[in-house]
């Protein structure tokens, strides 16, 4: 399937990406974190949803992951990140977060020198290979 159809299918059909950590450490998963925001970036997916819990059943009922996610995103991840928003529940209490992800931007390919570009020095006679 082309990536344009399968962008068509989830814009079509609402469907995001998404990332469950449940379960991981801190560092699995900022691992996973990053690793699944840059396929999707990769795969031109404009957004996706994280989801890390709530931590009702952490030490203190409030989850790490709850607290790093979002300060990963804002700091470090921030290369891959437009912006995010946490998603409350009916509680108030988020459990995830829906990512807007910034285009990829190809590596630039340097021209030669004297390719005609717009910023390449004229051509010298007798320069010419």
């Amino acid at each position: 399937m082309t990536r344009r159809l399968r962008q068509a299918l989830r814009q079509l059909f609402g469907i995001v990406p998404a990332l469950d950590l449940h379960g991981f450490g801190v560092q699995d998963a900022v691992r996973a974190t990053e690793g699944f925001l840059l396929d999707a970036q990769a795969s031109a997916a404009t957004e996706v949803r994280i989801v890390y819990g709530k931590g009702n059943r952490s030490p203190g009922g409030r989850g790490v992951l709850r607290e790093v996610i979002p300060h990963w995103l804002e700091h470090e991840g921030s290369r891959y990140v437009e912006r995010y928003e946490r998603l409350p529940d009916a509680s108030g209490a988020d459990g995830s977060v829906r990512v807007w992800l910034k285009r990829q931007v190809a590596d630039a390919v340097p021209l030669p020198e004297g390719d005609g570009g717009p910023d390449s020095p004229p051509s010298r006679p007798g320069n010419h290979p």
